[in-house]
């Protein structure tokens, strides 16, 4: 059995919708509001913060570890909520598998911000340097990964995903800013943007990421880190003119100051994952972006 932790959000449900046709698998979020009939899926909901993970472990082989209650934000205001609502209980966790004897945990880190300002593309062995403390406590987290295996034998896998952008059934999350941006400009609505646009991230496709996730998870290697993207960056204002192209809208856009845990520039290199799993993004993020908006369209002539 496999447990994934964080299956409500984005990545977790898009695993679960892949994984529960397969295998059994029991999720764990703090709610769970989506659809999913089938009997392979066993329901868990609670706070990461105090959930006895022993008891969640029982016949479990492979945790699947998605949840981040933080997304990156300026100054240091928040860091010990951060570091007792994440951090900790990843501790928590590992101590919990270290006792059940669960010997494999593969966790999602974040390839666009533990690297910091990116002149080149990122190999998974350059130095990191994170700007805020959300990438801050995602280091933290593989720091103890490390830890575990070297100590413990519990292998740590880590994926230092992308900017990661698809379509999702339930339309009261939006992930990413392909999907924001897309619903704004098609509605009217002013776009608000911190900086001046020229920031540049590797956007990659839902489907893309969760085919990479499924080929780790296959994975019998020496290696444990792992970059996942399309390996080419693209700026936010590039973004929005693609999505304007393709909605046949334009743009309101309100420029804001940039905030200083905004990158500049993130790039990261992805010649390892398809050397030793054989996995290779093949959307581009123009096809992604016309992907989506076919699926959202469809699904509002479907509702």
């Amino acid at each position: 059995m496999i447990l994934i932790l964080g299956a409500n959000g984005f990545i977790g449900y898009n695993l679960v919708k892949r994984f529960a046709v397969k295998k059994k698998i029991r999720i764990f979020d703090k709610v769970w509001d989506n659809e999913i009939d089938n009997t392979n899926v066993e329901v868990v909901t609670g706070d990461f913060r105090n959930v006895c993970f022993e008891e969640m472990l029982e016949e479990v082989d492979t945790v699947f570890h998605f949840i981040s209650s933080s997304v990156p934000f300026d100054g240091t205001d928040k860091i010990i909520d951060d570091v007792q609502a994440n951090l900790l209980p990843t501790l928590r966790l590992l101590d919990a598998m270290k006792k059940r004897m669960v010997r494999k945990i593969i966790f999602i880190s974040s390839g666009g911000t533990v690297y910091g300002e990116c002149k080149k593309p990122a190999l998974e062995r350059d130095r990191l340097s994170p700007e805020c403390i959300y990438a801050a406590q995602k280091v933290g987290i593989e720091i103890c990964l490390h830890l575990y295996e070297k100590y413990d034998g519990i292998q740590g896998y880590i994926l230092r995903v992308g900017n990661p952008y698809g379509f999702t059934i339930n339309k009261k999350r939006n992930q990413g800013i392909i999907p924001i941006f897309t619903e704004k400009i098609v509605a009217g609505e002013t776009i608000e943007l911190w900086g001046n646009g020229e920031n540049k991230r590797d956007y990659i496709y839902i489907g893309e990421v969760i085919d990479a996730i499924e080929a780790v998870y296959l994975y019998n290697g020496k290696y444990r880190i792992f970059n996942i993207g399309t390996g080419k960056n693209c700026s936010t204002k590039e973004i929005i003119k693609k999505i304007e192209k393709e909605v046949g809208k334009k743009a309101k856009i309100n420029y804001l100051e940039r905030r200083k845990c905004d990158l500049a520039e993130s790039c990261m290199d992805v010649s390892l994952i398809y050397k030793e799993c054989g996995w290779k993004s093949k959307i581009t993020v123009d096809q992604g972006i016309r992907q989506y908006i076919r699926e959202i369209m469809s699904n509002d002539t479907d509702t």
